[in-house]
């Protein structure tokens, strides 16, 4: 279920745990401990986040995967309104990391951003 979350396309994408090396296996378990430590409490979130989004002053460009299951792009749209000039895209054919299903696209997006 998460696995469908995460990825457009799950098969191409998601880990198989089985091919594996076991360094590769330790570092992945630590990543995901990593994980629930920073963000568990509250899960995931910051209830106090919508009020600190507009003091946000600097150039800011929130690129979200158009498939993206665990944090829907209708999510980072309205929290992206909240940050004075921001500038949202979808980047289709990209789940929750769209910087690793859509690299290329990632990137143009951008640079292009950086030389405004």
């Amino acid at each position: 279920m998460v696995e469908r979350r995460r990825w457009h396309d799950p098969a191409k994408w998601a880990p198989d745990y089985d091919a594996m090396s076991d360094d590769a296996l330790v570092a992945h378990a630590r990543n995901r401990d990593a994980l629930c430590l920073y963000a568990w409490d509250p899960y995931m979130h910051n209830p106090r986040l919508k009020r600190w989004l507009p003091r946000i002053a600097v150039p800011t460009l929130a690129l979200w995967g158009a498939s993206d299951g665990v944090v829907k792009p209708a999510y980072g749209r309205a929290y992206s309104a909240l940050i004075p000039g921001a500038r949202f895209e979808v980047i289709e054919a990209a789940g929750h990391h769209p910087e690793i299903e859509q690299s290329v696209a990632f990137a143009e997006r951008v640079v292009a951003f950086l030389r405004q």
